[in-house]
């Protein structure tokens, strides 16, 4: 076998097995290449994240008569030992596209989210959120946790912020001073029992404090009620006028597809990161089917070759309520005042889809919850 035919397989194979195990690089790590060394070897470099696809690339070349040597770093890194789990420790922590604060901030996890660290870089670790979205977070936002550390979170009391925005108290009266500030849907552990309209925490650091009762629930509760529209209008509602925040997921400022994502997750779901992501999920309704739209459903916008660059919420009436410039509300009915004049692409309905790729409750995330 000439070097250029051997290349060519080398070639082929990767690709193909980045295909179908990896098709997209926000949610997946297969950087993988292949070189021809003088003795016809094919030494095989890079980093993944899922041992099948590289078995699978490996008997690919095995069935060509492709010899190699395989040096394809597998993550999570070995050297992280037993911490290869992790929960945000901070408010909102932003995830960037390298290891560096100057990157492009990519998304967001909030307090209490639960993460997959994948790979180290000095002061930056490499993480998996919930929804599947890899990027660098630094590392002081982040409390490393073993299997055990890990089980035990997964199974101890939790209470989820409720509230809009608010803060964790050293004390638990109104007048104590701040251990941090909150937003919808963090997640803190029970430290006792509720007392005088306070409950107390404790974060994944070690830090303690005191919740308001009113402002949060026991998570398991919370985690077990249906999605209700109600709940996913009103957070959308109450971040009306907000600044658009690129790579945003929070109240506190998000991009189009972090404000619904915010939206439902305040309803017990969550949604895949990006638009484009999105709109390949839920039941997919034709765009021009627009007056038989439920509320929250999700909009879809893009250009005329019909490429998703935005999403929003449908209310009611023709109206729907996005992030774009700020939180505001437009109308698809080209007779109403604020109707908005785009490239309108489709509708996914992601009420009866829970449970489907992209759509996963709270509840049935092996992350929050240990399965039975």
């Amino acid at each position: 076998m000439t070097t250029n035919a051997q290349t060519d397989i080398v070639k082929t194979a990767i690709q193909e097995t980045g295909r179908q195990f990896a098709p997209d690089s926000r949610t997946a790590i297969f950087s993988i290449s292949g070189e021809i060394s003088d003795d016809s070897l094919c030494i095989l470099k890079g980093r993944c994240d899922n041992r099948q696809a590289v078995d699978a690339l490996l008997q690919r070349l095995n069935q060509a008569g492709v010899k190699y040597v395989d040096n394809i770093q597998m993550l999570p890194d070995k050297e992280l030992g037993t911490l290869n789990r992790g929960l945000v420790t901070v408010c909102c922590a932003s995830l960037r596209s390298g290891s560096r604060h100057a990157a492009e901030m990519m998304t967001q996890a909030i307090l209490g989210t639960p993460l997959r660290i994948l790979e180290r870089d000095k002061e930056w670790l490499l993480v998996q959120t919930p929804d599947n979205y890899i990027g660098w977070i630094p590392a002081n936002s982040v409390s490393l946790q073993d299997d055990a550390g890990w089980n035990t979170w997964k199974e101890a009391p939790r209470y989820v912020y409720t509230a809009y925005q608010g803060f964790v108290y050293d004390a638990p009266n109104n007048h104590a001073g701040i251990v941090s500030d909150m937003v919808a849907g963090a997640i803190l552990q029970a430290n006792g029992k509720a007392h005088k309209g306070f409950v107390p925490v404790i974060f994944p650091d070690g830090r303690k404090g005191f919740l308001k009762s009113n402002e949060c629930c026991d998570l398991a509760q919370w985690a077990a009620r249906p999605l209700d529209m109600k709940i996913v209008v009103q957070t959308a509602r109450q971040m009306m006028g907000s600044t658009y925040l690129w790579g945003g997921t929070s109240v506190k400022g998000a991009d189009c597809s972090g404000f619904v994502k915010t939206a439902y997750f305040c309803g017990g779901v969550i949604l895949s990161r990006d638009a484009s992501q999105q709109a390949l999920t839920g039941e997919i309704i034709p765009a021009n089917r627009w007056r038989e739209c439920h509320t929250g459903d999700l909009l879809f916008f893009g250009n005329a070759r019909g490429r998703v660059d935005h999403v929003a919420l449908y209310l009611n009436n023709g109206e729907y309520i996005h992030c774009s410039g700020r939180v505001k509300i437009n109308s698809l009915d080209p007779t109403a005042a604020n109707y908005r004049p785009d490239d309108f692409l489709s509708i996914s309905r992601m009420e009866n889809r829970i449970g489907t790729p992209g759509i996963t409750a709270v509840k049935a995330h092996p992350w929050y919850f240990n399965q039975k």
